[in-house]
């Protein structure tokens, strides 16, 4: 995978795809704005050399307030946007990468390289709402719109229209038997939808098992 770093937002050049002899192929850009230096970064996927003129685009933003780095991913075709607010990455750090060194932008980028933008959910029910007031006590006042699951856990989050919040995510070893079979049945769509897009060559047999590169 190739990535091109550069100052100000560039018009991508999908052109460059016919560069390529083995596909499928992703390429992926790193654009910064001006002033803010708020992060965009655009995915191109090309299946097979006929997809050049129209591949699968994902893009996502890395942005900075007041509170800290937000990502935001933008689903194109869905007209849907994922937001991860700081709270996410610092349980996402704490919880599953274990790492105080890392800058936030470095443990955002982790997130995406492990995790890709896709996700399996599922709709809240009161089991998915015990789970998540026992993880979050302080913000258990929250009523969580829906669960998923990703290849390093399983998140919780928040429909708004046609934005999703997400609200943390937990580990499966922080679980107990009990509490797991509640997200069992996520977990096995993940794997299969996994299958799914290994068999269309949507995924690259070397990414690690459970990432899904859909979209967000």
């Amino acid at each position: 995978m190739k990535s091109k770093p550069t100052t100000g937002i560039k018009k991508y050049r999908i052109e460059e795809l016919l560069e390529y002899r083995n596909y499928p192929v992703y390429h992926t850009y790193d654009c910064r704005t001006r002033f803010k230096k708020n992060l965009f970064v655009v995915n191109l996927h090309a299946s097979k050399r006929g997809d050049w003129a129209k591949p699968l685009i994902g893009i996502c933003a890395i942005y900075n307030r007041q509170d800290g780095n937000y990502l935001a991913t933008l689903g194109i075709d869905k007209n849907m946007t994922t937001i991860y607010p700081p709270h996410f990455f610092k349980r996402y750090r704490d919880r599953i990468v274990k790492d105080m060194g890392s800058s936030n932008e470095d443990i955002i980028r982790l997130y995406l390289h492990r995790n890709g933008w896709g996700l399996v959910a599922a709709p809240t029910d009161e089991k998915y709402q015990v789970l998540y007031n026992i993880f979050e006590a302080e913000m258990s006042g929250t009523d969580i719109s829906f669960a998923c699951v990703n290849s390093e856990g399983f998140c919780f989050g928040e429909k708004l229209g046609a934005i999703n919040v997400m609200k943390t995510i937990i580990s499966e070893d922080m679980l107990f038997d009990d509490q797991k079979e509640v997200l069992l049945n996520l977990k096995k769509s993940l794997n299969f939808s996994t299958k799914a897009c290994l068999a269309a060559g949507i995924l690259d047999k070397s990414t690690k098992p459970g990432v899904s590169k859909i979209g967000p």
